[in-house]
């Protein structure tokens, strides 16, 4: 199959390219980036279109034919929002115009690629169930979540008036080697300079999937295919709290340190998001690392890179 996958530069694109890549599929890229020359071949893309998701640069890609395109492209978390590292403006854009360029684009075709739209299980807010499903009521509680909930708007809209086949991937606390943002990344960073102030509470329960699981489901939806509108949140169905995460890193460290949360955020961040992942096993797939584990190959890469 004929893959375009945008964001192809990020953490999570450039990961499923190569896994893709190994199973036959043949993967476009296109997103911002430092790459040069050939770097892209190193991930396993046919070729990748190096600047903004527009029209300019999707119609170099106009004459091919592709089954599915996966919108990778996006704002990594909620939590750049509330630290002020991006801004409305910039979020928006990442979260929600590209993915409106994407579908306004490719909806004009006769044969309509299918999408996978990666979104986030933060779109759901405060829920009150300890395993969240899909059929729970959306409640973004900051920008990026916001955005994000508009962008699935966008997605439902062009399915209804489009006829486009759209399958919406509500992602949870994503992490592996290589990784170099987001809390297990700033957690090792801090703890090696035995920094001990932390983002939030540390009571917040988040699930972690690590990026060769998160991949996996990926592949293992485009092997069954889909058709119409679906929901599919994609986690382990495990929460941990943050401060037991920590902890471990701590622990893994071998450094005395008594970590402190400064609270920020509070408002903005959902105190448990855990999903249940039922729809998504019913792709022949089941997350396979266990969080410690991850862990413990993170930390192993951290040291040594």
């Amino acid at each position: 199959m004929k893959i375009l996958i945008t964001g192809s530069q990020g953490f999570l694109a450039r990961n499923l390219s190569k896994k893709l890549s190994k199973f036959g599929h043949v993967c476009y890229g296109v997103g911002r980036g430092k790459w040069k020359h050939s770097t892209h071949k190193k991930w396993g893309y046919y070729k990748n279109i190096k600047g903004t998701i527009n029209n300019k640069n999707l119609h170099l890609l106009k004459n091919i034919k592709f089954d599915y395109i996966v919108h990778c492209a996006g704002g990594s978390s909620p939590n750049t929002n509330i630290i002020n590292s991006t801004s409305q403006d910039q979020d928006y854009e990442k979260n929600v115009t590209s993915i409106f360029t994407v579908l306004s684009y490719f909806s004009k075709f006769k044969k309509k690629p299918k999408i996978i739209f990666i979104s986030s299980i933060s779109v759901y807010g405060n829920a009150k169930s300890k395993k969240i499903k899909e059929e729970n009521n959306l409640s973004p509680i900051s920008s990026y979540s916001l955005n994000k909930t508009i962008a699935e708007s966008f997605c439902k809209k062009f399915y209804k008036e489009k006829k486009m086949d759209i399958l919406i991937l509500r992602g949870t606390s994503l992490y592996g080697s290589g990784l170099k943002r987001q809390l297990i990344y700033d957690a090792c960073l801090k703890i090696s300079k035995r920094k001990k102030i932390f983002f939030g509470t540390g009571k917040e329960i988040r699930d972690f999937i690590n990026i060769y699981d998160f991949t996996d489901l990926i592949k293992c939806i485009i092997f069954k295919g889909f058709a119409g509108y679906n929901v599919v949140n994609a986690g382990t169905g495990v929460g941990t709290k943050i401060s037991m995460v920590i902890s471990y890193i701590i622990k893994k460290f071998k450094i005395k340190l008594k970590p402190k949360f400064n609270k920020l955020g509070k408002d903005e961040n959902p105190i448990s998001l855990v999903p249940d992942i039922r729809k998504s096993k019913d792709y022949n797939w089941y997350p396979k690392i266990n969080l410690y584990k991850g862990l413990d190959d993170y930390i192993d890469w951290f040291k040594n890179d």
